[in-house]
């Protein structure tokens, strides 16, 4: 498996709106298209590439917590729900969290052709690891 780069790292926040001014205005990055996810929220852009996703705290419920997994969320550094990194070779990295025991959870986006797999740091922090769907096996 090699880590190609960072991809994106992701918020949880009732205060969307505040976010993307700032990530729009004081940082430079631009909003745009956003996968049809089960909750609302917001994708921040550099380059054409997505790296700030905004998850919608007003409407948490049960769409956003069966997507992304229930976690109370703080202010500051506790408003990160995860990191993600762009990789490759999916089954070789599977592989590597099953021998080393760590419990992971894997899903699908359609929209994006996208594999992820979720797994948790030493502190509790959520790494998702995104490979591109294998031509030959769709959904997998």
């Amino acid at each position: 498996m090699t880590i190609q780069h960072l991809d994106h790292f992701t918020l949880r926040t009732a205060k969307v709106a505040e976010t993307v001014a700032f990530f729009r205005d004081a940082i430079g990055l631009e909003e745009g298209w956003r996968p049809a996810f089960p909750f609302p929220g917001s994708w921040l852009y550099s380059a054409g590439r997505p790296l700030l996703h905004i998850a919608n705290l007003e409407s948490r419920g049960a769409e956003l917590d069966a997507y992304l997994g229930t976690r109370a969320v703080a202010a500051g550094s506790g408003a990160l729900d995860h990191v993600a990194f762009r990789c490759s070779d999916l089954q070789s990295h599977r592989q590597r969290l099953l021998d080393l025991g760590l419990r992971f959870s894997e899903r699908v986006v359609p929209d994006l052709l996208e594999h992820q797999v979720f797994v948790e740091d030493p502190n509790g922090v959520k790494v998702e690891l995104i490979f591109a769907c294998p031509a030959h096996s769709p959904g997998i």
